[in-house]
């Protein structure tokens, strides 16, 4: 009789099995919402790299041609183009969360499936895409301006974070949609683009007053353009951020968020 294997790598045998099953089930995800957005024809999922290129290009071209200049000598160009890349990776992950029950009831049937991997899903098809597309622009501007990035690895962790905080807000305004989802998404998307103007696309914390920098620091958002800009434009230059307080808000927004999530769930998929 051959002996019995420990518990204990028994139960570890058995948390990685389940592991790789969900890391399947979040990749049959990903792959379904690319279709679902973009189809399987033309440019297909092009698109998705596309979307926020076209956003960030189109507002840095502006301001390229008005000839605007910015304190310590930074690139323009490079500054609203990191700016709107990170700003449309937080509108896509959050400002569609209301709906995500709705449009995903079919697929919600199997038991594998839950709320919360469609979210990730898309989190980590939007990050991953708004990354890449950052990359591209780096690339050129650094071909055709001279201007490379500092860290492309602080960018990285920065892009990273920001995917995680807006995941955070996501599964919150999922929870929330138990009420109304109409109403939810009305008021959302208001505050999105509100959002575009305090949360650091514009400026850095030290062009302001020191009474408005106390105020903006409270946002977790502004530290990760801060940081982001860091790795972008490297030392030289004031920047401000607190990474610990950013860290806290991502984990109390994923953990309220997926308990407020669980206690939603029965009333959205009615």
């Amino acid at each position: 009789m051959e002996p019995r294997a420990p518990r204990a790598i028994l139960e570890n045998a058995g948390f990685w099995r389940a592991a790789r099953v969900q890391m399947g089930v979040i990749g049959a995800l990903i792959l379904r919402e690319i279709h679902t957005r973009f189809g399987r024809r033309n440019l297909g999922f092009v698109w998705l790299f596309i979307e926020p290129a076209i956003l960030a290009a189109g507002v840095s071209a502006i301001r390229w041609v008005r000839r605007e200049t910015l304190p310590a000598g930074m690139d323009p160009v490079g500054f609203f183009t990191i700016g709107y890349t990170l700003f449309y990776l937080q509108r896509s992950v959050i400002a569609r969360a209301a709906h995500t029950a709705e449009s995903n009831r079919a697929i919600l049937a199997h038991a594998r499936i839950t709320l919360e991997d469609i979210l990730t899903a898309r989190t980590i098809l939007e990050t991953g895409a708004v990354m890449t597309t950052a990359l591209i622009f780096m690339a050129l501007i650094g071909v055709f301006q001279g201007s490379w990035p500092h860290s492309l690895v602080q960018m990285g962790i920065g892009f990273v974070l920001f995917g995680l905080l807006s995941h955070g807000f996501a599964l919150v305004v999922l929870a929330l949609a138990r009420f109304d989802s109409d109403v939810v998404d009305r008021v959302v998307h208001p505050l999105m683009y509100f959002s575009i103007v305090v949360s650091g696309v514009f400026f850095m914390v030290w062009w302001l007053p020191k009474p408005y920098q106390d105020l903006v620091l409270l946002l977790p958002l502004i530290h990760l353009f801060e940081f982001v800009r860091e790795g972008q434009f490297g030392p030289g230059i004031p920047y401000t951020y607190d990474l610990v307080y950013v860290g806290a808000w991502i984990l109390v927004l994923n953990v309220y968020g997926g308990l407020a999530l669980r206690r939603a769930r029965p009333f959205l998929m009615e």
